[in-house]
């Protein structure tokens, strides 16, 4: 062993360390490559966003320019405000970008706002015009000069000082009014939809490499990594997610460069800056001069798995694959080495022997000496190449045995082997071809060792016949390439088991419905990943294959599918069954089908005789040659009656003409008809309804041979129509008048009624409603599957869930946006069918009063904190919690020192703004989990979830620390403040809420007794 590691060692060394080598070098360069290509990819993206970005404030900022100066001419020329009102309209239809465009007077009253809707641009009256004085783009615009227009910072837009929800990016381009004397008359500000800038820039997002943010010169994210990070700085967190403290080390080189690309961990940086931002007076086309820090920046971040080739893994694990064969081929290779050495010692001792052997051995055994001359045959080599052993013997063995184009070859191997008996093909098995005496090639197996004999070097050879195993490695990869083809071929499972159940081969579709992959299945049981119930059938037919060598095919139920299962027996030469190979088709669809005809067929007569309804067929001519015997119930004629007749005969004579010129274009094309309404005149006079369809049959030679068809009495339908149509008269009359959505649908909850009112609600005109179904066109998809399970059950009784009842749930507008809204339906049967009518009315204002109602509720009105009935509800909550899953919880209770002295010197409203402060801090000092309360006065109330001692007390210190380091500034100037802090910790011993509140009010007295401004342990 230690000579073939040592041989081991001298051959694979220096191979695997070139490779190692060669392999580093490679990937590194191909990855700088590949960052090279991204990194210019990326430029290339940030400087057109850039760019993009800045042509669009330019044009936004033409559009307020122009409209202040048509404001300024329409005002010179009509002192009224109707001309401005149109003007806008006009302006608002032909750029759908603008949700507001408003002219505002010098005292910052709204005279003229023209809002977007989804019916198109609407005007507001007088009484809805607001004050916007007080607003900073109406200060900054009215500081502009002519023809300047004021770009607003991007924000959410806030209407009556709330932050619309949903949230609405905005942007505003103002312009003052300038008369022809140069007097100022006001503003025009347009409302630019800021959510059409961030949707473009997500466009560009969705064809890059990574993603694509817009931050501002603050690293606060306007369009970020996801939506939570997005406004940090407008929704009231001051220390909300930016990229400054995302990426503080990124955004340092960012922000102080125009344009930028970095690498760190978290991916490749690029970033561009916006010469144009909001927040400045745009002088003509010039942007304006202002600090780097203040402007927009592109960033784009390529996540590092995306900066090296995606195949570097794959080569990786290639080139381990490389060194792995290579070391088992030098671990070969050396133990032949040193198991030749041994080899030839044994030769030498045991000539006689090996002659013994040579002579009965099964395999031709050739000794050459140095010159390639024979000097040893054996009865196997005579029998092998027909030559005897005395036509052999000092004959050169190459020249007599080995085919012309291997001598050349050979010659050069001999000169070498004759100095040290070593060669190409020496200690190797090779496969070669020799030449037999009658000049036929025969594929042989060689094995040659050599041995040096009193000062010359001999080689053996052992030779045996390939040709039989040629024939049937041949034949076995000509099977086994058969096999695999057939096993891949079926899109259905295909799969080879042995006797036992152990899986050899299968396809993928095979492996996806046992449940994992191709690799992951082969070698598993297939009896093991089937149901047992299912693997002992399986087993039962398997065992049938095993025992007749025919074939079965069977079907079985896996996991609600049929499976149409054919087993084949593969068999051995000797006949015995080797494996059985199984083909299984998912033939549910397709039984499901077949039992789906079966039933269709015999619904269809049953339902044909039910609803009156009978089939007929005609000759080329139009003649009656077939009807079945439902036609007396129909026409009072029987089919007898009938036959041969053309069915103009029933028609009433004002209606001959009209059909005679329909058939006869009808028949001229041969085209099929559905749901014509015809007159008929039955047996007894009457005139009757009927609904006919009818479909063209045509002969072997593709002759058209007539017309088959079914005709329905509809008379009842028809008279129940015009019913109907006077009542929806009456009805419509109604609710066109009323203020709540009314609609009416029928019994597939198909709309047939859709009054104003709801065309206002959803935003659907009625020729849109109308014939929709209700349930896709107004409901949300979470309420949309309840709705439609009970219309089967509507269809019948007329009755349902929300029949009779007064039900709060969402609407959906033509927008995608919801609502809620109050709905009362009740049902009504007409005409044989159930229709139901529903009264919608929006309930959008009633619920935020709801929720404000709530808010007041369950918060301190002064600090806007949880007050104490909230605050203990939250913590019973968490506390039981705790309880059942025995987790950690922490209670810290606290209180101003000496409140009452800043009470008493500087009044209550200076407390009131301390107090205000001191939830502030203490909000920042906290995490998000913890519940922070007022309990009253200057005592606060701290609920910490899944925190035990340690962690509670350093939590405490750091609460006690940030209040006591800052500076509160209030009407009487700045203060400080400090508070004692008491720490009550969960146990098994905590009964409820109020022990744990308890003790920490026993510590918060301990902390006050004990000098204050500390933190103590209860």
């Amino acid at each position: 062993m230690p000579k073939t590691i040592r041989e081991f060692l001298k051959l694979f060394g220096p191979l695997a360390l070139g490779i190692l080598v060669v392999s580093t070098w490679f990937i590194y360069n191909r990855n700088q490559s590949h960052l090279e290509v991204a990194g210019s990819r990326q430029k290339t993206l940030v400087g057109i966003v850039a760019t993009t970005v800045e042509r669009g404030m330019v044009r936004h900022a033409h559009d307020a320019s122009f409209l202040a100066r048509l404001v300024a001419r329409h005002l010179e020329e009509d002192p009224s405000y109707v001309h401005i009102e149109e003007a806008f309209s006009d302006f608002a239809r032909s750029r759908s970008d603008y949700f507001v465009i408003r002219y505002i007077d010098n005292s910052g009253d709204e005279q003229v706002r023209v809002d977007k809707s989804y019916a198109g641009p609407v005007i507001s009256p007088r009484d809805k015009l607001q004050h916007k004085g007080g607003r900073y783009y109406f200060q900054e615009t009215m500081r502009a000069g002519k023809n300047d227009v004021y770009i607003s910072r991007f924000d959410l837009n806030i209407e009556h000082d709330q932050i619309e929800e949903p949230l609405r990016p905005t942007l505003r381009f103002g312009s003052p009014v300038f008369d022809s004397d140069g007097k100022r008359m006001g503003i025009v500000v347009i409302n630019y939809e800021g959510s059409m800038l961030l949707d473009q820039l997500s466009m560009h997002a969705n064809k890059a490499d990574g993603s694509v943010m817009l931050c501002n010169g603050e690293g606060y994210w306007m369009l970020g990594p996801s939506k939570e990070d997005e406004w940090g700085h407008m929704l009231g967190d001051d220390d909300g997610p930016s990229m400054a403290k995302r990426y503080p080390a990124a955004w340092r080189v960012i922000q102080a460069n125009d344009k930028t690309q970095l690498t760190n961990e978290y991916g490749l940086f690029t970033s561009a800056t916006v010469n144009i931002i909001p927040g400045v007076i745009l002088i003509g086309d010039s942007p304006p001069n202002i600090p780097d820090t203040k402007r927009w920046k592109i960033v784009t971040l390529v996540a590092p798995d995306l900066l090296v080739v995606p195949w570097k893994d794959l080569y990786i694990t290639l080139v381990s694959l490389c060194l792995f064969f290579l070391a088992l081929g030098c671990w070969y290779l050396a133990d032949n080495r040193v198991h030749q050495a041994e080899v030839e010692a044994w030769l030498r001792e045991n000539e006689e022997r090996t002659m013994a052997i040579s002579d009965s051995s099964q395999d031709a055994i050739i000794m050459i000496d140095a010159k390639g001359l024979i000097t040893h045959w054996n009865p196997a080599a005579k029998r092998l190449f027909g030559y005897s052993e005395d036509e052999a013997l000092g004959r050169d063995a190459h020249e007599l045995l080995a085919p012309e184009m291997y001598r050349e070859r050979v010659v050069k191997g001999l000169w070498k082997f004759s100095k040290d008996g070593s060669g190409h093909v020496v200690g190797k098995v090779l496969e070669l071809e020799g030449v037999r005496k009658d000049g036929s090639i025969v594929p042989v197996e060689l094995a040659i060792s050599s041995f040096q004999f009193k000062g010359e070097w001999y080689a053996v050879g052992a030779l045996r016949d390939a040709t039989a195993r040629k024939q049937a490695e041949l034949e076995l990869k000509r099977s086994e390439e058969t096999s695999r083809a057939l096993l891949n071929a079926p899109t259905e499972s295909a799969m080879l088991i042995q006797p036992g159940g152990t899986i050899v081969a299968i396809n993928e579709v095979g492996a996806f419905r046992l449940g994992g992959n191709v690799e992951e299945i082969t070698g598993k049981n297939i009896f093991d990943l089937v149901e047992p119930e299912l693997a002992n059938t399986r087993r039962g037919h398997i065992r049938q294959v095993l025992q007749t060598g025919e074939g079965v095919t069977f079907e079985d139920m896996r996991r609600g599918r049929r499976m149409l299962i054919n087993a084949y027996p593969v068999k051995n030469p000797d006949g015995s069954v080797d494996k059985v190979a199984l083909f299984a088709r998912d033939v549910t669809e397709q039984r499901q089908a077949e039992a789906a005809l079966l039933h269709s067929e015999q619904r269809f007569r049953d339902v044909s005789a039910a609803v009156g309804e009978y089939i007929w067929e005609t000759d080329a001519q139009g003649v009656f040659k077939f009807l079945t015997e439902d036609v007396v119930a129909v026409l009072g004629y029987t089919a007898e009656e009938l036959l041969g007749r053309d069915p103009e005969a029933l028609l009433p004579s004002e209606d001959v003409e009209d059909y005679h010129r329909w058939y006869e274009d009808l028949a001229a094309r041969h085209g099929s008809f559905s749901n014509v309404e015809v007159r008929n005149v039955t047996k007894d006079g009457t005139v009757i309804w009927l609904q006919v369809n009818g479909v063209p049959y045509f002969g072997e030679d593709e002759e058209f041979l007539g017309y088959r068809g079914a005709a329905m009495n509809i008379t009842d339908r028809k008279q129940a129509e015009v019913a109907l149509k006077e009542n929806e008269r009456k009805l419509r009359a109604l609710a066109e008048s009323a203020y709540d959505a009314i609609i009416t649908v029928d019994d597939q909850g198909l709309i047939t009624f859709w009054n104003d009112s709801a065309e206002m609600m959803f935003g659907y005109t009625e020729e849109e409603a109308l014939g929709q179904n209700v349930n896709t066109l107004i409901l949300t998809p979470e309420d949309r599957e309840g709705s439609e399970a009970s219309m089967d059950t509507f269809a019948r009784t007329g009755d349902g869930p929300a029949m009779d009842a007064i039900v709060e749930t969402q609407g959906m507008r033509k927008d995608g946006s919801s609502f809620p809204m109050e709905r009362s339906t009740s049902s009504f049967r007409l005409g044989g069918r159930w229709y139901a009518v529903a009264t919608i009315r929006d309930i959008t204002e009633r619920k935020r009063t709801e929720a404000k109602l709530r808010e007041l509720a369950t918060t301190d009105s002064l600090t806007g904190l949880f007050n104490r009935r909230r605050f203990m509800e939250l913590s019973e909550r968490e506390f039981s919690r705790s309880s059942r899953y025995g987790r950690s919880l922490a209670m810290l209770m606290l209180d101003i020192d000496h409140f009452k002295n800043v009470n008493d010197t500087y009044g209550h409203d200076v407390g009131d703004q301390v107090l205000r402060s001191l939830s502030e801090i203490a909000i920042m000092a906290l995490r998000k989990a913890d519940i922070l309360g007022r309990l009253g006065g200057e005592e606060f109330g701290v609920l910490l979830p899944e925190t035990d001692l340690p962690a509670a007390q350093e939590v405490a210190e750091r609460l006690r620390v940030s209040i006591e380091r800052n500076v509160i500034n209030t009407s009487a100037g700045p203060l400080n403040i400090t508070v004692s802090i008491g720490v009550g910790i969960f146990n098994d011993a905590t009964v409820n809420t109020q022990e744990l509140l308890k003790r920490a009010d026993i510590a918060l007295y301990e902390a006050k007794q004990s000098g204050r401004n500390r933190v103590v342990v209860g």
